[in-house]
């Protein structure tokens, strides 16, 4: 398993519900533990190393009351574009109208386009590229 997957499977925890995860491929083992915020990650019988991570416990700030949060409906990876070759379907600045695609979200190797649920200018895009969401989790701020 490659770091880049095993950061993806870390925050995937961090930013869900869940309270752990075990995952073994072949002869690796990783066991992510979001209650004892301790991660470990090695070989299938071997020592296991540990890692503490912090975690924050400031409350998240609210938008502002002419601002409106476009949710992810699903857990999954954001895109801004449909494709790596297309343009983002919309960035900072610009209108949406309800019923407009935003985004993309990959969930088990299946692509849903996003549509916006509000009319509006968009303010803030809150996640990156290629970044995994979860349900319930803003994904733009736009300003009605």
């Amino acid at each position: 398993m490659d770091f880049k997957k095993i950061e993806e499977l870390i925050k995937l925890v961090e930013q869900s519900d869940i309270n752990g995860l075990t995952v073994e491929e072949n002869d690796f083992k990783i066991e992510i533990q979001k209650n004892n915020e301790v991660f470990t990650v090695a070989p299938s019988g071997a020592a296991a190393a540990s890692v503490k991570t912090i975690e924050s416990s400031a409350p998240e700030p609210q938008p502002a009351a002419d601002l409106q949060e476009i949710k992810s409906p699903m857990t999954g990876t954001f895109y801004q574009a449909a494709s790596p070759d297309n343009p983002p379907l919309i960035s900072v600045g610009v209108a949406v109208a309800k019923g407009q695609p935003v985004c993309v979200i990959e969930a088990m190797k299946t692509f849903n386009e996003i549509e916006a649920d509000i009319d509006g200018t968009v303010e803030k895009i809150l996640v990156a590229n290629a970044q995994l969401v979860e349900a319930g989790q803003p994904l733009f701020l736009v300003r009605t």
